[in-house]
């Protein structure tokens, strides 16, 4: 107890650090994943290219790997960290890696959710003059949010658990943290079962809030 409370401001320092990443990635992830949803259903086979190319890229390389790539090898083509400061580009670089990352993941919820409410509805809503933004405003995306909000905040709490990935990188957060208290107190069992205890009391959380949405927005049931 005595290694857990003298650096505890140390772990949750990481925790906060944590937090601030995990919503900056969920806010950027849920409007790639818009975007690039709509770009995948566009009648511009273009548009369809490209966001199909992303998915796929990001979706089939580990997230890990991808961190790696971008964080500590496109320094090595580009100037990025004289663009951006030697300290600042690794932080922007695992956020938009992460965010892209898992913006690949909410493509498909989004658009399964888009295709999943009723054509007759699009239809109905065509025959009165609304055009076809209109209608994805006002008719499909309410509708298709609605069904959505379950798998979303589940896949935000896979974004939470993925942010421990940074740590590798360089990227200062709770498993990196827990690793200088570590490497400091060589406590290494008390300090790895704090962290797992943190990770649980906050992927816990959004379970529970993803099992009362579910059962609030049961759509069919209605």
């Amino acid at each position: 107890m005595n290694v857990i409370w003298g650096n505890l401001p140390v772990i949750l320092g990481g925790l906060a650090l944590t937090i601030q990443y995990s919503i900056v990635a969920i806010i950027l992830m849920v409007v790639i994943g818009l975007i690039a949803a709509l770009m995948r259903l566009s009648k511009l086979a273009p548009l369809r290219w490209v966001a199909s190319t992303y998915v796929e890229m990001f979706r089939s390389t580990p997230l890990l790997v991808q961190l790696f790539f971008i964080v500590l090898g496109l320094p090595a083509i580009l100037p990025v960290n004289q663009w951006f400061g030697q300290l600042m580009y690794p932080i922007l670089a695992a956020a938009l890696t992460l965010s892209l990352n898992e913006g690949a993941y909410v493509t498909e919820i989004i658009r399964a959710g888009i295709l999943g409410v009723d054509r007759g509805q699009k239809e109905a809503a065509l025959s009165v003059g609304m055009t076809d933004l209109q209608t994805m405003r006002y008719i499909v995306l309410p509708q298709a949010f609605k069904r959505m909000i379950p798998p979303l905040v589940n896949q935000a709490a896979q974004t939470i658990k993925d942010t421990s990935l940074l740590a590798p990188v360089g990227v200062a957060e709770l498993v990196y943290k827990g690793e200088i208290v570590i490497a400091a107190t060589f406590a290494s069992f008390t300090i790895w079962a704090l962290v797992a205890a943190l990770y649980f009391i906050i992927i816990f959380s959004v379970s529970k809030c993803s099992a009362y949405l579910e059962r609030r927005l049961q759509v069919d049931k209605r």
